[in-house]
């Protein structure tokens, strides 16, 4: 099965979904219930978007509790990228 990309306004959420397969807790979804914008919801077995890809931009309160609940609590299956112009070459300068 393939990861499941959800960009927000500032990065994106990876959702790995071999790591979905046997969570019981669906830490990720219950987070973003309690502290986000409740663009989560479980559908097959699997953490899935509510809103179209095109609207979670719009709806993600970008409150990061998703991935600290999926790791602390979940099977650790999904990952937030938060890219930052410029960090490559600045850490490719310092070395």
């Amino acid at each position: 099965m393939s990861d499941i990309e959800l960009p927000f306004r500032t990065g994106r959420i990876t959702i790995h979904t071999d790591c979905c397969r046997n969570c019981k807790s669906f830490a990720c979804v219950k987070a973003c219930s309690l502290f986000g914008t409740n663009i989560l919801r479980i559908e097959d077995g699997m953490p899935s978007a509510i809103p179209p890809i095109e609207e979670i931009p719009r709806r993600c309160n970008e409150c990061l509790a998703c991935e600290h609940y999926c790791h602390e609590y979940g099977n650790g299956g999904l990952d937030i990228a938060l890219p930052i112009d410029g960090l490559d070459e600045c850490v490719t300068c310092s070395a």
